[in-house]
């Protein structure tokens, strides 16, 4: 009896010491397998990266002989031919998309594209100045300019009318005429003539106050395009007939509206388009140097 007794206590305890036992020897060999796909992975990612590093050997090899298979000449005609595509492009960036920046950039890339070539050191000299003149011109931030110019176009639509009997202002001339203009002018805002018992009528009725809030707006709209397409005259024009019209029917008396029409004179007397300087000649001594690398061949 004692002998069973013993039996069942050590098969017990051997029970209560081989299930936890079994449970993390199954958690090893499930953690072991996921280890071993890892390293199936690995060893196809080495494989695939040997071949490409192997293709791309291959394909450097065999482009480094056809460069060599080139020979001078021909390397030189290349570079002639690519400095020309990247001097049209700085006279086209420069003339007709007014972009100093990349007419800049791509004379650089000129100037190193000609290095290899023998003689090329007068013309790479004359790249090199003409990129330094374009790095010195000042070009407007027409975003900027168009961010004053919607704030000034926020506060003439928010300023009130002008009121009855109150003459627009207007600049005074020079001189006596000036003076004469002013005085009429001051006069004019103490004495009102009307009829007697006519009622006070507003400047504007309604209808035509929401007319001429459209109207500011189309004019806003109008010259913040000229802005964005520098174009000088168009920006001028639109902004006289806005300033025209504020003055005309809005009050031009507060601060901020004064400092609003200021504002449109300023962006008025703006220069969008500072001159550039002139990128024609490049072209012709690349020209040049081009007819003598034609009649003296390189070795």
């Amino acid at each position: 009896m004692l002998v069973i007794a013993l039996a069942l206590a050590g098969a017990g305890a051997w029970w209560w010491l081989w299930t936890p036992l079994q449970a993390r020897l199954a958690q090893d060999a499930a953690r072991a397998e996921e280890h071993g796909r890892q390293i199936d992975a690995l060893d196809a990612w080495r494989s695939t990266a040997s071949e490409d590093l192997a293709a791309f050997e291959s394909r450097l090899r065999a482009l480094t002989q056809r460069v060599d298979q080139l020979g001078p000449e021909r390397l030189a005609a290349w570079s002639l031919a690519e400095a020309d595509y990247l001097l049209r492009s700085a006279s086209r960036a420069a003339t007709f998309d007014y972009d100093p920046a990349r007419a800049a950039l791509a004379l650089q890339l000129a100037s190193a594209t000609l290095a290899p070539i023998p003689g090329s050191d007068a013309l790479r000299r004359a790249i090199d100045g003409a990129r330094s003149a374009l790095d010195t011109v000042r070009v407007p931030d027409v975003a900027a300019l168009g961010g004053e110019l919607a704030q000034a176009g926020e506060v003439l639509r928010e300023a009130g009318l002008r009121e009855p009997g109150v003459a627009p202002t207007t600049p005074a001339s020079p001189g006596w005429r000036g003076t004469v203009q002013q005085a009429w002018q001051q006069l004019s805002e103490v004495i009102v003539v009307q009829r007697v018992g006519t009622p006070v009528q507003p400047l504007l009725r309604p209808h035509e106050t929401q007319y001429l809030h459209e109207q500011l707006a189309l004019k806003l709209a109008a010259a913040e395009l000229a802005l964005r397409r520098r174009d000088d005259a168009a920006l001028r024009r639109d902004i006289a007939d806005l300033t025209d019209w504020a003055n005309a029917y809005l009050d031009t008396g507060p601060a901020t509206t004064a400092a609003a029409l200021a504002t449109l004179k300023r962006l008025a007397d703006t220069d969008l388009r500072p001159p550039l300087p002139d990128l024609t000649g490049l072209g012709e001594q690349l020209d040049a140097l081009r007819r003598r690398a034609d009649s003296d061949p390189m070795p």
